[in-house]
């Protein structure tokens, strides 16, 4: 008879935002384990399906708006004493302040995924924002609490042990990217290369730097397409510099793409690009989605040393890195690729091997779920 998997508490504070797909993944990849989701709202229903039995939030909008001023709510107190949870696990440091409340009154182990911008916002200006203060006077308590914090990259790793002072408590753990939704076996784009940037339009992104590169390729006289997929604050300066620089034809808007729209997308795409940067406020990259997707979709990936991207591109083998906001390095590197379609094929094939020796979902969730294992000993 197989044993039923055992069930825990997934905090988050939005199950899900539209760029959290990382998070869907691994909740549905699990085997021995199994989660009950608490958070502030359902989002994208449709896009992350998943049992609404298991799925806990306050109520409409009131009762949200109340959970996130109070940061606890009684009636998911009473859920876990009904419920036989074996630990807490919470994404992202903002999503372990909801968590810690429950981790203490009922005395269960707390494990705590930081993904990136939830430890700069500890570092850089963020942390004076109004919005940011519970999060700063909690984080002391969250370090001490959590019977394990997992980074999702090296630089993580470090900035988490210094600032927890508990580096024994700090684990690197690689998200893993289901591979069966990407592959290369799509044809890819007939007449000029085409590169592709997918994400938010947030400064971290650095996706001026990576236009700014795109026009100095056709500067010199390559013939190239450029998709930029996703939304956000920074979609009028995008679009103006498009205008100003003549691209307009060669530059395509989809707006934000579901994530088999993305798969598609990669399926027909030569290259991607990655530009990220640390902004002004010093949000930062955790370990992009973005790129795993690409390296699994046999593309080769242009990027920056910056943030978990050098664990996840090895240069010169799957794909380049540059440095930051290094416009000349990006668009010389970006040249290099549209003229060498064999250079392309080989850095994709190569990107691949790589995702399935080290970022393959279900060997990546089977290590969280031996994590599960040990901080319940």
């Amino acid at each position: 008879m197989a044993v039923p998997p055992t069930p825990f508490a997934l905090f988050s504070t939005s199950f899900l935002p539209y760029s959290q797909t990382f998070v869907h993944d691994e909740v549905c990849a699990h085997t021995r384990y199994v989660a009950d989701v608490f958070c502030k709202e359902r989002l994208n229903a449709d896009r992350f399906p998943y049992d609404p039995a298991r799925i806990h939030t306050p109520g409409g909008p009131v009762q949200s708006g109340l959970y996130e001023r109070l940061g606890t709510w009684p009636p998911f107190h009473r859920h876990f004493e009904q419920h036989d949870y074996a630990l807490i696990h919470a994404h992202f440091g903002t999503g372990a302040v909801y968590a810690l409340p429950y981790a203490r009154r009922h005395k269960l182990p707390l494990v705590v995924t930081f993904h990136g911008n939830d430890v700069a916002a500890l570092l850089g200006s963020q942390r004076y924002e109004p919005r940011r203060w519970r999060y700063v006077l909690r984080a002391p308590s969250i370090f001490q609490q959590a019977d394990l914090m997992l980074a999702v990259s090296l630089e993580l790793q470090e900035l988490l042990a210094d600032l927890s002072g508990r580096p024994q408590a700090v684990k690197l753990h690689h998200l893993g990217i289901d591979l069966t939704k990407f592959d290369g076996g799509g044809e890819r784009s007939v007449g000029p290369p085409h590169v592709v940037m997918v994400g938010r339009f947030t400064e971290k992104k650095g996706l001026i730097y990576g236009l700014r590169a795109f026009a100095e390729a056709r500067r010199q006289g390559r013939a190239a397409r450029l998709t930029v997929a996703g939304g956000g604050e920074l979609k009028s300066m995008l679009h103006r510099f498009v205008a100003e620089a003549g691209l307009g034809a060669d530059v395509d808007f989809p707006g934000v793409l579901a994530a088999a729209e993305v798969a598609a997308l990669m399926r027909t795409a030569d290259v991607l690009m990655a530009p990220s940067v640390v902004a002004r406020d010093h949000d930062r990259e955790g370990s992009p989605i973005t790129i795993r997707e690409a390296s699994a979709s046999e593309l080769p990936v242009l990027s920056t040393v910056h943030a978990g991207i050098p664990q996840l591109v090895e240069d010169g083998e799957t794909g380049f890195l540059v440095p930051e906001r290094n416009v000349p390095a990006l668009a010389d590197r970006l040249i290099a690729l549209l003229d060498d379609a064999e250079l392309r094929r080989a850095m994709g094939k190569a990107g691949r091997a790589k995702m399935e020796r080290e970022f393959d979902l279900h060997k990546q969730v089977a290590e969280l779920e031996a994590h599960y294992d040990a901080v319940r000993r």
